[in-house]
């Protein structure tokens, strides 16, 4: 009897362990469960911005949140140097971390997460060899246990995010490594969702300011040929897609005179259009007040340099024609050399004599004018070097001996020889990019 009596209380007391047992399995998976629905509640959070510096918070604040953790940081691969950067950082210590610390390859527990590609569950991080001790003697933080995942994109690791310390003192365990890993699973689509975004905002304001300053450019250019008796202009202007700084002008001097000008500014985008707007109306002023071309030179890169316009300078070749001398005094200030055409004498010169430096480069500058005379028919050939360097599918440059060849395949008028410039050109260049705007200006001699 005694013996039965013993037997049903070991039994009650089994019963009674396994209903206690069954409860606490119970718990852990409601918990589980309440941790994944949080979790994929959350994810809905981290996707609903496409600002990064906010995706990176909500994850942080999301993580430290879910795994009880008293403090988390996120780290972003550097593309270009192949390092971790800290980007955001939570906990008693956050604001001794500072944004933009970075951790080597393989260096530290977050540099092996990054190496490997594999999640790292470190339960006393000062057992653990692979542990940077320099953070916590820099923070005066106390590092006891690591969980650290990777965020991955197609296998490709853009980042690692580590939450620290557990709030009741006990460890991470696998439950919660695989609680992170679904989050840094989501946060990293959201990460690179933001990115994307930023690239294509990014990508659109550049082609706003593109046509903000292609129209500036634009707007600064002759609308129509210029008329002086006893001369012919022609031009012509082919944009790249990339804003460059090219820039042609005729400036009406008096009844005998006409100025041409053709310049590039260095640099591109709004800054240079900017530039070259404020430049090519200085230089007309400053053009009828005094054309001579020596002193203009001077004046114009006196006042470029007084202006302290942050490295911007700019190359010209600036003509003074006359109809009643059929003579052209000319300056160049780093600019390509003018060319002469004459087909009826047969007369091909390039005009290699340097006027001085290009301008906004060196005050106090003095620039040595030149002069040719004019006979009857010749062309004279101002270009940027857009033209010379324009190159084929093979990386060839079109180059000085092409531009000889078109001018003596025809006559030396202005438009004949613009024809054939930009046929020959096209041929040459074909479907492929256009690096550099490419510019022509023609000034043909008819007679004195």
């Amino acid at each position: 009897m005694e013996t039965e009596k013993n037997k049903n209380h070991f039994t009650g007391c089994s019963g009674d362990r396994a209903v206690s047992e069954n409860a606490a399995a119970l718990e852990k998976m409601r918990e589980r469960l309440e941790n994944l629905k949080e979790c994929f509640r959350i994810s809905g959070l981290i996707n609903s911005s496409l600002q990064l510096d906010e995706v990176l918070e909500n994850i942080m604040t999301t993580s430290r949140l879910i795994l009880k953790a008293d403090a988390c940081s996120l780290m972003l691969v550097d593309e270009k140097s192949g390092d971790l950067v800290f980007e955001v950082a939570q906990g008693p210590v956050a604001d001794k971390l500072k944004s933009g610390l970075r951790i080597k390859r393989g260096q530290g527990i977050a540099g092996n997460v990054y190496d490997t590609g594999e999640a790292l569950l470190i339960r006393d991080a000062y057992d653990d060899s692979r542990f940077n001790r320099e953070f916590d003697r820099m923070t005066g933080y106390r590092t006891q246990t690591i969980l650290c995942v990777p965020l991955k994109i197609k296998e490709r690791v853009i980042g690692v995010s580590q939450v620290i310390n557990k709030l009741d003192g006990s460890n991470f365990n696998e439950e919660d490594n695989e609680t992170l890993s679904l989050l840094c699973a989501n946060a990293a689509i959201a990460i690179e969702n933001a990115r994307l975004h930023h690239e294509i905002v990014h990508s659109r304001l550049i082609e706003q300011d593109m046509a903000f300053a292609r129209s500036i450019q634009l707007s600064f250019l002759p609308r129509q040929m210029p008329a002086l008796p006893g001369f012919r202009f022609s031009t012509h202007y082919q944009p790249a897609r990339q804003i460059g700084g090219d820039f042609y002008d005729f400036i009406p001097l008096d009844d005998n005179r006409m100025g041409v000008l053709i310049g590039d500014v260095s640099g591109k985008g709004v800054s240079a259009a900017l530039f070259m707007a404020r430049f090519t109306t200085d230089f007309r002023l400053l053009a009828i007040r005094d054309p001579d071309p020596e002193k203009l030179a001077r004046r114009i890169n006196e006042s470029v340099c007084a202006q302290s316009c942050r490295g911007m300078f700019v190359t010209l070749l600036y003509i003074v024609v006359s109809k009643d001398s059929g003579e052209a005094v000319y300056v160049n200030a780093g600019h390509l050399p003018p060319v002469i055409w004459n087909s009826s004498e047969g007369k091909y010169l390039i005009l290699r004599e340097s006027g001085g430096p290009p301008i906004g480069i060196l005050p106090d500058q003095h620039y040595v004018c030149g002069k040719m005379s004019l006979s009857p028919g010749a062309c004279i050939l101002l270009s940027t070097d857009g033209l010379v360097e324009a190159k084929d599918d093979r990386g060839d440059l079109f180059g000085w001996q092409r531009i000889e060849k078109c001018l003596r395949a025809g006559e030396s008028d202005v438009d004949s020889v613009k024809s054939r410039i930009s046929a020959s050109l096209s041929e040459f260049v074909g479907e492929g990019p256009q690096a550099d705007d490419i510019t022509l200006v023609l000034v043909g001699f008819e007679e004195k």
